[in-house]
């Protein structure tokens, strides 16, 4: 279930050709769902197959706070664990009495490869996600509650960008002759404080964040595919008491569409390897503070200037040109390119090839 705004309570029939099922409250007395931006997974049980899904029935208690009582369905999922199929409903509207059309009540048909190939629900789909988890800056503060990514794997790699630039930077000042720049440089400059702002600096300043954009990108690759410790994740489908009687599916056809699916696996590490990210994180920031010291107590005071106006430009042109640029692509990618492609990056972080479902507790 995919949300944009916080509810607190959420109720719904499901509705097949073969029958439907009661209606079923989703609550948790323990952890907060419905956040804003969140993803919250769910295991339902029926007595019996209902077939091929028509469509669901959904609604919400409206009787709670003004502030809590409007919720923003995105989408859902329903995931058949026995035929490990996915089906789609597509909502893109407001439960709510004082937004979109006041309605807290909707029925929701099963989208169609149409519905779903639509730009419209593509870049919806695409746009937040990817603004939380593949900003660098902005993913330390949104990042996905499924994500294996952790905050602190993101910060590490947030603090080797920024000491690799200043380091990039100040070696760029090291080798320049500052004389025959000062000549060359027919710019508008402005010094501030400890700033000298011209044009030369901000074009170094982007320049050298472009630069560090790649050996950044291998270090967040890295964190990204390493495959989590079994014991840092719950394991729901680990519990014979969930799921004995869900898993009844012929283990020849489970096998099959298990080897299909491994074929389209993505590239992994094994989980030591996050010590391995660490240690590279490590010796990174230390050769850049080291250089950096050593670099910086030969500048004079104009180069100094100069060099932290570039450090400081190439700091907000990664948060403001070179990672939105990077969502944008990816945005676009997604839109035009595989537009028609059933991988669902969101749903796949929380459910497995096998069926299996995680719930992340690392932060």
């Amino acid at each position: 279930m995919f949300n944009r705004q916080r509810k607190d309570v959420n109720l719904n029939p499901v509705v097949g050709e073969k029958g439907e099922t009661t209606v079923r409250i989703f609550s948790n007395e323990t952890h907060q769902i419905f956040q804003r931006g969140q993803i919250d997974t769910f295991i339902m049980t029926v007595p019996k197959s209902l077939g091929p899904l028509n469509y669901i029935h959904i609604w919400h208690d409206n009787q709670n706070s003004q502030s809590s009582s409007s919720w923003f369905l995105k989408y859902m999922i329903i995931y058949d664990l026995q035929t490990l199929q996915k089906s789609y409903f597509i909502c893109q509207k407001w439960f709510s009495i004082m937004k979109d059309d006041g309605q807290i009540e909707r029925i929701l048909p099963i989208a169609g490869d149409l519905q779903k190939s639509q730009l419209s629900h593509i870049l919806s789909k695409h746009a937040y996600y990817n603004i939380s988890d593949n900003h660098l800056w902005f993913s330390i503060f949104l990042r996905p509650q499924s994500n294996i990514f952790t905050r602190a794997q993101r910060c590490t790699c947030c603090f080797v960008l920024l000491l690799t630039s200043m380091l990039f930077n100040i070696l760029y000042y090291d080798q320049e002759n500052e004389i025959k720049t000062d000549k060359n440089n027919n710019g508008i400059s402005l010094s501030l404080g400890p700033l000298y702002i011209s044009s030369q600096q901000i074009m170094i300043g982007i320049i050298v964040e472009l630069l560090t954009f790649l050996p950044s990108l291998l270090l967040v690759q890295l964190f990204r595919n390493v495959q989590p410790r079994q014991s840092h994740q719950k394991q729901i489908s680990s519990s014979p008491e969930m799921l004995s009687k869900i898993k009844k599916k012929s283990i020849s056809e489970i096998t099959n569409v298990n080897n299909n699916k491994k074929k389209k696996r993505k590239i992994t590490f094994p989980w030591w390897c996050v010590y391995l990210g660490y240690i590279l994180s490590l010796l990174l920031s230390v050769a850049s503070m080291f250089f950096i010291f050593v670099k910086g107590i030969e500048f004079g005071d104009l180069k100094t200037q100069k060099w932290l106006t570039s450090s400081i430009i190439s700091f907000f042109s990664s948060i403001l040109l070179v990672q939105p640029l990077k969502i944008i692509a990816l945005i676009i990618f997604f839109a035009y390119f595989i537009r028609k492609s059933q991988n669902d990056k969101e749903i796949n972080e929380t459910i497995d090839d096998n069926g299996d479902i995680y719930v992340d507790d690392n932060e």
